[in-house]
Formats: structure tokens, C-alpha cells, sequence
């Protein structure tokens, strides 16, 4: 699992005196723990700790953009060496093209449907490869 991966690599980082990817990873693996602990015991999953991470990511992005508005170099710089870090664990995200080939494959599947029983199909394919406005777009337009 990723917070295997996480603690592994926090060592790895611990060993060669990397002390800020030692800080990036250990927080990481917080907010996992935090997580786990709002589910039952045993019931996280590989689904549930990228959601985590995609999470701390965009909270990421929307503080460097804040931060820049604001003229604080001082406090967005960091930021994008820990954005960079971040996005290591994340699974690739896919191509538009990629995408409209599973909307044009989920399309063909279901025949005439709904937009909101359409981007559910897509959605569950894409398994958070994808993000949720390109998705959107790919379905409005095969839609429409």
C-alpha cells in the first residue's frame, strides 16, 4: 500500500539527511493515519490513501496561489519543491485522449443515458486518473 511505500521511503530520506522530504512524507503519512482512523478498522484502501494525497496536493496548489496573489515568495518557493514531492506518489494522471476513449467505450456500452449515470461510469474507470472537469467535458460534448 502507499503508506508502506511512504514510511519506506520517509527512512530512505532519513538516512541520506534529507530533512525536508523527511517532513513532506511524515505528514503525508499523518494524514493517512488520520484517515484510517475515521474509517473501521481495516477498511482503508490503495482508493482511499490517493484521495488523501490528491487532497493534500490541491491544498497545496490553492496555497502557492493564494501565497503568489499576495506577493509572498517566501512562502510559496517551498511549496513547489513539496508539490513535486507529492505528485511522486500519485498515479500518473491520464491523457484527454485517454479519457474520451473510455467515454466514447462507457458511452457505447450504455447507449442513451443521463449525463449524471454517464459520469458515474466514466468516473469509476478512470479511478481518480483523471480529473473531474475533463471528465465533465468529454461527457457534455459526447452528450451534446
Amino acid at each position: 500500500m502507499l503508506k508502506d511505500k511512504l514510511k519506506k521511503d520517509s527512512v530512505e530520506a532519513l538516512k541520506s539527511g534529507d530533512k525536508f522530504r523527511v517532513g513532506v512524507l511524515r505528514f503525508l503519512i499523518s494524514l493517512i493515519d488520520k484517515k484510517e482512523l475515521s474509517l473501521p478498522p481495516g477498511s482503508l484502501k490503495g482508493e482511499d490513501e490517493i484521495q488523501v494525497i490528491k487532497k493534500e496536493l490541491k491544498n497545496k496548489e490553492e496555497s502557492v496561489k493564494i501565497f503568489q496573489e499576495a506577493g509572498r515568495k517566501d512562502l510559496y518557493e517551498p511549496l513547489f519543491a513539496e508539490i513535486e514531492i507529492v505528485k511522486q506518489y500519485l498515479p500518473k494522471e491520464m491523457s484527454e485522449e485517454e479519457v474520451g476513449k473510455i467515454v466514447d467505450e462507457v458511452m457505447g456500452e450504455l447507449g442513451e443515458v443521463d449525463f449524471g449515470t454517464a459520469m458515474r461510469e466514466v468516473i469509476k474507470k478512470v479511478a481518480g486518473r483523471a480529473p473531474g472537469d475533463v471528465v465533465s467535458k468529454l461527457v457534455r460534448e459526447k452528450l451534446g
